[in-house]
């Protein structure tokens, strides 16, 4: 059996078919006007596809400042007789070069809640591998009233690719309350979000909008407090141009979110009067770490027309979905289906060789149907012939009968 590969390896090319079904029109019409709508309207113009995006980056510079007044006698302090659900200790009352380390960290800052002190001698040679201190005395305290230190931020954002740069001074800010509403704050104390002034925030109320109370148990150790153990916090800046149509406004969000399961302690020690005398302090704080993050975004026509052809395969879906409707489905479906899909005849070379024996079986029926005329030609004549023949042998038979009678 040969092989039809004009069948197997056929080509499937468009066929514009008209079908007058209002049904199928009104259908593919909605389609085509949702489609339209969500590319222009939503994926464009709301969802700004015309914009190119980039995460900035930036730097950040943070101080720790004491109260002019601390509280004094706290719940937690030692000579508080008011009760309290964890251990008490002694309180001291440090001030901001005291209560902050390390110093100079650049992307967050440390503030101690509880500090480990212990006195620590070496009393052997530190050239002896074996030498090692020996702690003489030991206290372990609060720093009272840490929730009345004052936190300053000053931040810088820039975007490489569109090259926008900008102090957090010159913007706009705001910070996520725990409803998680955008608020801006110009207290006596606590600044946000205010142009022209740096943002400055109380501890106590740092800790309110991440919800977290130093009096609360540990995320570690319940039998613990908060401000006992030390915590991580997260502090959040997202930058942003793309809230608006208007790219020049640019807007900074504080969100600040506790780790859990963490506590937070740091190891610093002292030197006294020589190396084998020392001052060891381990320190359980309130660790801030800042991210800066966001979303910047300037006009690029390539986004734009990447925006616009995506939606151009969701044109192809619908009027798949409607051919297989229009096929399959309704009670037209043959008679649709008849006019949709047409199959052609073998291919050229197969056509011409058609043509061919068909030309040669003409032309052989030409030249029998012009030897039968010959033929049948032939035959007349030769039937003509023969009646004149017989004619004259008439006629010469006729003559005898008028001699014979002239005779007479």
């Amino acid at each position: 059996m040969s092989i039809d590969w004009d069948s197997i390896l056929a080509y499937n090319t468009i066929k514009v078919v008209r079908i007058r079904d209002r049904r199928l029109g009104i259908l593919h019409l909605c389609f085509l006007v949702v489609i339209v709508l969500y590319i222009v309207v939503y994926s464009a113009i709301i969802n700004k596809g015309y914009l190119s995006t980039e995460e900035p980056v930036g730097s950040i510079r943070t101080s720790l400042w004491s109260p002019n007044q601390f509280k004094g006698n706290e719940s937690y302090c030692k000579n508080n007789t008011e009760p309290y659900p964890y251990q008490k200790l002694e309180c001291v009352y440090f001030d901001d070069a005291l209560a902050s380390y390390p110093i100079g960290d650049d992307v967050g800052f440390t503030a101690s809640t509880r500090i480990e002190i212990s006195e620590q001698k070496a009393n052997c040679s530190l050239l002896n591998p074996s030498c090692r201190f020996k702690t003489l005395n030991k206290t372990n305290v609060y720093l009272a009233d840490i929730e009345s230190f004052t936190v300053l931020i000053d931040h810088t954002m820039y975007a490489p690719s569109s090259q926008i740069q900008f102090n957090g001074g010159d913007l706009s800010g705001y910070i996520l309350d725990q409803n998680g509403n955008e608020i801006q704050l110009n207290e006596s104390v606590n600044v946000i979000g205010i142009q022209g002034k740096p943002d400055v925030l109380e501890i106590g109320k740092l800790l309110e909008f991440a919800g977290v109370n130093l009096d609360d148990p540990s995320l570690a150790n319940s039998s613990n407090s908060i401000r006992y153990d030390g915590c991580v916090l997260f502090v959040f800046i997202e930058y942003s141009n793309t809230f608006s149509y208007d790219l020049k406004k640019i807007k900074y969000v504080y969100s600040i979110k506790i780790v859990d399961d963490t506590i937070y302690n740091i190891p610093e020690a002292t030197i006294l009067g020589d190396v084998s005398s020392r001052l060891y302090y381990k320190r359980h704080a309130i660790r801030l770490i800042f991210i800066q993050t966001g979303v910047i975004g300037s006009f690029h026509f390539q986004s734009l027309l990447l925006t616009l052809v995506s939606g151009i395969g969701l044109l192809t879906v619908s009027t798949i979905i409607v051919d297989q409707l229009a096929i399959r489905f309704l009670p037209q479906r043959k008679s649709y289906r008849d006019v949709k899909f047409q199959i052609t005849e073998k291919s050229i070379n197969n056509n011409n060789n058609n043509n061919n024996n068909n030309n040669n079986n003409n032309n052989n029926n030409n030249n029998n149907n012009n030897n039968n005329n010959n033929n049948n030609n032939n035959n007349n004549n030769n039937n003509n012939n023969n009646n004149n023949n017989n004619n004259n042998n008439n006629n010469l038979n006729f003559f005898p009968i008028l001699l014979n009678n002239n005779n007479e």
